[in-house]
């Protein structure tokens, strides 16, 4: 064999490799995803009395104690203490101890102990969690929210993806942000042991408990 086939074969020979190797790591890595998902698929099973369509007395559906749109206490239209835009104690735009951007104790982008791509004590995906399951207004599971400490919330889709967080506001409730640290929303108590979640705007769109 000539020295130039010699070369191509050489060369064909390490292309066929390359694929092969290319193909197992793409399969581990497929693999490696599924089992994640799995994980969190089983961290965010329902129990019963943890599902308002299995248990009327948290589901706002059939309590209209815990319904804002029935009871005016716990509505931030009607009382104004809950309601950032009435109340600036509870509002980060006018409070930067409450505001991640301005306090880093509080962003998980500069505090790595409530990062879960950095703290896996706090990821459902790989371990066991503690907190409530996050609802729409219509009692339909949407994901997770995990205590890291009384003042901490972390919330996940039921997918298990990461997608924003809980700070405390001082007062009772909770000022909600996205990965990056705005502010979209907030928590307020519903009068029993779970929170309402509100759009900056007010807006009721769902509940946890």
């Amino acid at each position: 064999m000539s020295q130039h086939r010699k070369l191509v074969a050489v060369r064909r020979s390490a292309h066929s490799s390359s694929v092969i190797l290319n193909r197992v790591i793409s399969l581990v890595a497929s693999m490696i995803l599924v089992c994640i998902f799995s994980i969190a698929a089983s961290a965010i099973d329902l129990p019963a009395a943890r599902d308002p369509n299995a248990n009327p007395t948290i589901n706002p559906n059939h309590n209209p104690s815990i319904n804002p749109e029935y009871n005016p206490s716990i509505n931030p239209k009607y009382n104004p203490s809950i309601n950032p835009s009435y109340n600036p104690s509870i509002n980060p735009t006018y409070n930067s101890s409450i505001n991640p951007k301005y306090n880093s104790m509080i962003n998980p982008k500069y505090n790595s102990s409530l990062n879960p791509d950095h703290n896996p004590s706090i990821n459902p995906a790989i371990t066991s969690w503690s907190g409530m399951y996050v609802f729409d207004k219509d009692s339909k599971l949407s994901g997770l929210v995990v205590r890291v400490n009384r003042e901490f919330l972390l919330m996940f889709l039921a997918n298990g993806r990461w997608v924003g967080y809980f700070t405390s506001d001082e007062a009772g409730g909770f000022s909600w942000f996205n990965i990056e640290g705005d502010w979209i929303g907030y928590s307020a108590k519903n009068s029993r042991q779970g929170f309402n979640i509100f759009t900056v705007d007010g807006a009721w769109v769902g509940f946890m408990n």
